[in-house]
């Protein structure tokens, strides 16, 4: 008994490692190419780049479904099931397979009908190829099978395939269409990689699904899939709409600022995935605050440096001098999620209260689209800053009702006791 626990503890922790090694790299690795892109294309015509991704990023939504999370604990369940296994690759690769070709007909639509981004139509369809990762990649397998160093290991080499082939042959501005290229031919790669590990390495095969199975996994993915889509409303939309009014440079700015964020956060949710097993158990309130409290005193640490560097990092990104309080009232995003989204996770999923984790992302997102509506009708949504200002509003709304609804659960727990 205790060598199979041992071997379970050196599991969770090898895999822990490397879902740590994998969050990290996709943090970072964007950000190797950030200022040798913006130099040698232009600013305004890396934002088309980045325009098209994010759109690209909303079809990947449909075609993921919500799905991953359900797939994982199916897999983990039918672990030692090589038969049930294949079963539950088949039906996913095959529905994500179909999603993906109706997608690029909508897609393909949406930039044709859009004029701005009609104008760069090469781009977008090119950048729809990194779409076809989603569907060649199974993280749920790998991650219900606790093998998570081969995911690390494709998509490590798949991104640092294109980091390389960028530095190399993207010169000027005309070689623009070389990087949704060289992104879409590496996650292509990395895709077919990940089926020779599925075919070769696991033993699985493909087998004949019938649309009833197919049909069953996207019917239970529903409700994961609308949380990710109201997720993706309230923190990507603005990409797309600044596109078109305020223009692509600005998309420049606003996603910088929104890397920095991520990177900033990036050690609290460590923390909070570290902590979530022991919330879970103990359902422990001073505890949590604890956490809390850590959580905020390292996000203070981080924004301060940051907005130190600020200037620095403005100049090194972007090549040239913008103003930065846009970005400075962003980085203060990571102090209120830092509170709000461990909150989410280590004491509403925690402790059972799921249903205030989606009330408050449709309170947000309601939120957030009813001042979209407002700025633009009133004239307002002409500048980097408006659409800084409408995101801080909507995270403070999603902190505040998340604060609130923890000291009930607190107050109602210690009552309790």
């Amino acid at each position: 008994m205790l060598k199979i626990n041992t071997e379970r503890n050196r599991t969770l922790v090898q895999n822990t490692s490397y879902i740590t090694i994998l969050q990290v790299f996709n943090v970072i690795a964007p950000l190797i190419t950030y200022p040798y892109l913006v130099r040698v294309i232009g600013r305004d015509m890396y934002g088309v780049f980045i325009t098209a991704q994010v759109l690209v990023s909303y079809i990947s939504l449909f075609v993921i479904w919500g799905s991953d999370s359900v797939c994982a604990k199916y897999i983990s369940i039918y672990r030692d099931d090589k038969q049930k296994l294949s079963e539950i690759f088949s039906s996913v690769f095959v529905g994500r397979a179909v999603v993906w070709l109706i997608g690029l007909a909508v897609f393909l639509l949406i930039v044709l009908l859009t004029p701005t981004y009609r104008e760069s139509c090469l781009i977008f369809t090119l950048t729809y190829g990194m779409a076809i990762y989603d569907v060649l990649f199974p993280q749920y397998l790998f991650q219900g099978l606790e093998k998570m160093k081969y995911a690390t290991f494709v998509v490590v080499m798949v991104k640092s395939f294109f980091i390389v082939l960028i530095f190399a042959l993207v010169k000027d501005s005309s070689d623009l269409y070389l990087v949704p290229l060289l992104y879409s031919i590496g996650y292509l790669l990395g895709g077919l990689f990940s089926l020779y590990i599925v075919f070769c390495l696991l033993g699985l095969r493909l087998k004949k699904v019938s649309s009833r199975a197919v049909f069953s996994l996207i019917k239970e993915s529903l409700p994961i899939f609308a949380s990710d889509m109201i997720t993706a409303i309230k923190d990507r939309f603005n990409i797309l709409l600044m596109g078109g009014l305020i223009g692509m440079g600005n998309v420049v700015i606003y996603d910088l600022g929104m890397k920095i964020n991520l990177l900033v956060s990036k050690p609290t949710e460590i923390l909070r995935i570290a902590m979530f097993p022991r919330a879970a158990k103990d359902r422990s309130i001073p505890e949590v605050r604890k956490t809390i409290i850590v959580s905020v005193f390292i996000s203070f640490i981080l924004v301060v440096v940051v907005n130190i560097t600020l200037p620095f990092i403005g100049r090194f990104f972007l090549n040239e001098e913008v103003d930065l309080l846009p970005l400075r009232l962003f980085t203060m995003a990571p102090m209120l999620l830092s509170v709000s989204v461990l909150i989410a996770f280590n004491v509403f999923v925690a402790f059972g209260y799921n249903r205030y984790v989606l009330n408050s992302i449709l309170i947000t997102t309601g939120f957030y689209l009813v001042l979209l509506i407002c700025c633009y009708m009133t004239h307002h949504m002409n500048s980097l800053m408006a659409f800084v200002m409408i995101s801080m509003v909507a995270y403070l709304v999603e902190f505040i009702y998340r604060v609130l609804k923890f000291k009930k659960i607190a107050n109602q727990m210690l009552s309790e006791r």
